[in-house]
């Protein structure tokens, strides 16, 4: 990790995943909790802050053991346009400090936004029963119409200091959306073509079911090497053996066809780690639930950042082995290590 503060002292950075923070909420004076302040630089992201926020009320709590452990923000690299880079900045950051800037920079458009375009993944894991894809493509048209709106709405508020822009943005954000909803729209007729029952569709358990294979066979996978052991699995499969499909292609992470360049490793840690949920390594359970289906993404969202530091420490299994089996094949070198403590509940 390229370091760009001086103040961090050299010790192995430590990324906790939120189990663990809720642990040390729950259980007040464990001494790992000394341990790790004292042993290491702990570490925490915006997706820290993300989970942290959807706890409402108490937010604080976890606020208070980030300040304890003394922990410092990790989070991509943007450069100036806002695109993503493969790197990561680390700096010394008050956790209520960076939890207000969180909050004050996420504006609710954005937050309506991702919710909606979640809907059809949701959707694939078996939820929005009784909705069919006319009713999420219709929140999610109306999602990207309201953030269209509010790009506008800024451009107006300065459109006298560059004349014309405000004509040039209103075309471009006309051309997004009709971009969008046809993209939407071809999506949903190829769908159609597959699927029976819309309003009661699972793709997962369809496609478990399709390819025969599921946790039963997939779990008793031992290391090394996972992902090898499962895609000599899948490889002979009907749709991957006529389609000669490589296993970058089976992990969803060769070339991105969209913006023409390799995706960045802490990219591909996310695609990996949703391949492996979706085939059932391992899988989160109930995600037809929004609420385990959020805890599931922003699982992933852990384990690509946590790939920028030395450790990462956790207490869930089904995360652990994910996690595991996706930096082995991608040559992370981060540490996974499983907290277990006993005499506490889970």
């Amino acid at each position: 990790m390229k370091e760009r503060n001086s103040n961090y002292d050299g010790k192995p950075t430590a990324y906790l995943d939120q189990n663990i923070i809720d642990l040390f909420v729950k259980v007040k004076g464990l001494p790992f909790a000394s341990e790790l302040r004292e042993k290491y630089q702990v570490v925490y992201s915006d997706e820290t802050l993300k989970e942290i926020k959807r706890t409402g009320d108490n937010g604080p709590q976890f606020l208070e053991i980030l300040e304890n452990l003394e922990a410092m923000h990790l989070r991509i690299f943007l450069t100036e346009n806002f695109q993503i880079t493969d790197q990561a900045i680390l700096r010394r950051l008050n956790p209520y400090d960076a939890f207000e800037d969180y909050c004050k920079n996420i504006e609710p458009i954005y937050e309506a936004m991702e919710k909606a375009t979640a809907q059809s993944l949701l959707k694939f894991y078996g939820g929005r029963a009784g909705s069919d894809f006319d009713e999420i493509n219709g929140e999610q048209i109306d999602a990207f119409g309201g953030l269209m709106n509010y790009i506008s709405e800024r451009v107006d508020e300065v459109k006298d200091l560059v004349p014309g822009m405000d004509v040039a943005v209103s075309a471009y954000t006309k051309e997004m959306q009709n971009s969008f909803n046809e993209a939407l729209a071809q999506s949903t007729a190829e769908l159609r073509k597959h699927i029976e029952d819309e309003l009661n569709h699972s793709g997962v358990q369809a496609y478990r079911n399709h390819m025969k294979v599921g946790p039963v066979q997939l779990n008793n996978i031992e290391p090394p090497k996972v992902i090898e052991k499962i895609w000599r699995i899948y490889k002979g499969l009907d749709g991957y053996r006529e389609n000669v499909f490589s296993i970058e292609q089976f992990l969803g992470v060769s070339k991105n066809p969209i913006y023409n360049r390799e995706m960045y490793l802490h990219e591909k840690v996310i695609s990996v780690y949703n391949v492996l949920n979706v085939i059932g390594y391992y899988p989160d359970s109930k995600m037809k639930h929004g609420r385990r289906f959020t805890a599931a993404m922003s699982d992933a969202g852990h384990a690509a950042i946590a790939s920028f530091s030395d450790f990462l420490f956790s207490r869930d299994a089904a995360f652990i082995h994910k996690t595991r089996a996706a930096y082995e094949y991608l040559n992370v070198k981060t540490q996974v290590i499983e907290v277990i403590v006993n005499n506490v509940d889970q």
